[in-house]
C-alpha cells in the first residue's frame, strides 16, 4: 500500500508533452487548467465535446481523433487517463508505470502518480489545492477562498477574516451568540463575523424529558456537523448544555465570564406565592431532588420549549411556578419576572451554569478570543466538568457542581446521586485554582465512596432560605 501523502511540487510544463486521453467533461476541465501553463497538450479521443473541438480549431491543442493506442503515449512526459472506460484507463496506467511516465487515472485515485489539483493563478502567484483525491468539495471550498483572497487584494479591498458563528435558533441562544459577535466587532477589526442559526434535534422533540431521548447532546449534533462541514467556524453553547465528552476535533476553545449561576423561581404574572395545586415546571431531576427539601408539598412536571414558550405556559395556568436559570432570564432582559433566587447551597446549579463555551476546530487559530476568555470562568468550568465526568454523569444526570474562584483559590460544591441506592450526597472541597480539574476529580471520588452528607440532613455551613427578588 503506497503512502497517501503526496509532496507538492511546481513543474515547468512549457517544454513537456502532455497527453490527455478522453474527450469528456473531466478532460475539458483539466485541459483548460493546463493551458494556463503550457501549449503542448495533446488530446487523444475519437470524439470530443464542442468546447474541445473549438480549442483544436483555434490551434491551442493537438487533437488526435483516434481511440487510444499505446503508441500515442510513448513519447509523453505526463499522461491523464480521462476516458469513460475503466479498462482503457487501467491499460494506460500499466503502460505508463512500465515506461516511468507520470500518470493520473481519473477513475481510480489509487492509480495516480500525482493528483490533479485545484489551481488558483494570479499573475506570478500559483496555488495548488488537493484533499488527497478523497474530498473534492473541501478542496473546491479552499480553492474558492484563496481565489477570493487574491481577488480582494488585487482590487485594493482590505481583506478580513470571515468567521461564521453557529447557534441554535432560540432567542436565548441567539442573544448569547451575539455576545461573542459584539466582542469580535468591538475588538477584532480584522474579522468579519456573522451568525448561522439552526434548529437542533433537542429543539424539535418537546414531548419527552431529555433523559428519555438521549440527553442534552441532542442540542449540539447539528452544530457539530456544521463545524465539521466548515459551514461554521465556531459554535456558542450554554456550557451546561454541552456534553461532558466533546470530539477531539471540535475542542472547547474559550470559556466566558460567568453570569449569575443561581436557579430561580418564576411565578405567573400577578402572583406572589406558588400555587401548589398546580405543578412546578422543571425538566431537571437535579432540581427536583433539591427542591423537594424546600417545597415538600409540591409536585413537579416536565416543561420543555424555549424560554418564551415556558413562560407562556406558566401564564396560561398550566403550572404554578417554573424553575429556571437566572443567567438566561437576565440575558433575555426578564429579570423582573424572577420571584426568588435560590442560593447555590439550597439548589446546587448544573455544572457550567451561567458560562458560555465556544467550540472550534482542532488545529485552527482562535487567539482572537483571548480577550473574551475569562480566567475565573475557565477554572470553574474545568473543576465542575471534571467532577461530573469522573462520575460518568451525562447532561441529563441528577449531578450538580458549582465552583467559586477567589484569587488563587477555588472551592467546589458538588452533588452526587447514586442510582442504585437513591442516596443523594453533597460535599465540598477547596484548593488551588490551578488544580481545578484535580479538585473536581477528588471531590467526585469522595462522594462516590460515601463521603459528604446525605441530602435532607442539616449541615451548619449550608445557608438557610433564599434571597427574595
Amino acid at each position: 500500500m503506497r503512502s497517501s501523502s503526496y509532496f507538492p511540487v511546481f513543474i515547468d510544463l512549457s517544454e513537456r508533452k502532455i497527453v490527455v486521453a478522453g474527450g469528456g467533461r473531466i478532460a475539458l476541465r483539466r485541459i483548460r487548467t493546463l493551458l494556463q501553463f503550457t501549449e503542448m497538450v495533446t488530446l487523444v479521443s475519437p470524439e470530443a465535446l464542442p468546447e474541445l473541438e473549438a480549442l483544436a480549431e483555434e490551434g491551442r491543442i493537438v487533437w488526435i481523433r483516434e481511440a487510444y493506442r499505446r503508441e500515442l503515449i510513448l513519447d509523453a512526459d505526463m499522461v491523464l487517463a480521462c476516458t469513460d472506460n475503466p479498462a482503457v484507463n487501467d491499460e494506460i496506467y500499466g503502460v505508463c508505470r512500465c515506461l516511468g511516465i507520470p500518470v493520473n487515472v481519473c477513475s481510480d485515485r489509487r492509480k495516480c502518480d500525482f493528483y490533479f489539483p485545484g489551481v488558483v493563478k494570479k499573475e506570478n502567484v500559483v496555488v495548488g489545492v488537493t484533499a488527497g483525491g478523497t474530498d473534492h468539495r473541501k478542496a473546491r471550498e479552499v480553492r474558492e477562498r484563496i481565489q477570493e483572497l487574491l481577488d480582494r487584494e488585487e482590487n485594493g479591498v482590505e481583506q478580513k477574516r470571515k468567521i461564521i458563528i453557529g447557534s441554535r435558533e432560540s432567542a436565548l441562544a441567539v442573544v448569547q451568540s451575539r455576545m461573542v459577535l459584539k466582542y469580535l466587532e468591538d475588538n477584532c477589526p480584522e474579522i468579519e463575523a456573522d451568525i448561522l442559526t439552526m434548529k437542533t434535534t433537542g429543539d424539535k422533540i418537546l414531548d419527552r424529558r431529555l433523559d428519555q431521548i438521549g440527553g442534552k447532546g441532542l442540542f449540539v449534533k447539528e452544530l457539530d456537523r456544521a463545524l465539521k462541514d466548515r459551514k461554521s467556524d465556531m459554535s456558542v453553547h450554554s456550557l451546561k448544555d454541552l456534553p461532558m465528552e466533546v470530539p477531539e476535533e471540535l475542542p472547547v476553545v474559550c470559556y466566558s465570564r460567568r453570569e449569575d449561576p443561581r436557579d430561580v423561581l418564576v411565578l405567573p404574572e400577578g402572583r406572589e406565592e406558588p400555587d401548589f395545586s398546580l405543578p412546578i415546571g422543571t425538566s431537571s431531576l437535579r432540581r427536583i431532588l433539591q427542591l423537594r427539601e424546600i417545597y415538600p408539598q409540591a409536585r413537579f412536571e416536565s416543561v420543555r420549549g424555549n424560554l418564551q414558550t415556558r413562560l407562556r405556559k406558566l401564564d396560561e395556568g398550566q403550572y404554578g411556578a417554573l424553575i429556571l436559570a437566572a443567567a438566561g432570564m437576565k440575558r433575555m432582559g426578564l429579570e423582573n419576572r424572577i420571584s426568588r433566587y435560590f442560593s447555590v447551597e439550597e439548589v446546587i446549579p448544573s455544572a457550567g451554569q451561567g458560562i458560555l463555551a465556544v467550540q472550534g476546530r482542532a488545529g485552527e487559530d482562535y487567539a482572537f478570543l483571548d480577550g473574551f476568555s475569562d480566567r475565573e470562568g475557565t477554572c470553574a468550568a474545568l473543576a465542575e466538568r471534571a467532577f461530573v465526568r469522573f462520575l460518568d454523569g451525562g447532561c441529563s444526570s441528577p449531578i450538580a457542581a458549582h465552583a467559586r474562584v477567589s484569587g488563587d483559590g477555588l472551592e467546589l460544591l458538588g452533588l452526587y446521586y447514586e442510582e442504585e441506592t437513591k442516596a443523594c450526597r453533597i460535599g465540598r472541597k477547596k484548593g488551588s485554582a490551578e488544580q481545578a480539574e484535580q479538585i473536581g476529580k477528588e471531590l467526585a471520588a469522595e462522594l462516590k465512596n460515601g463521603g459528604g452528607r446525605e441530602l435532607g440532613k442539616k449541615q451548619n455551613e449550608m445557608e438557610a432560605g433564599g434571597e427574595r427578588a
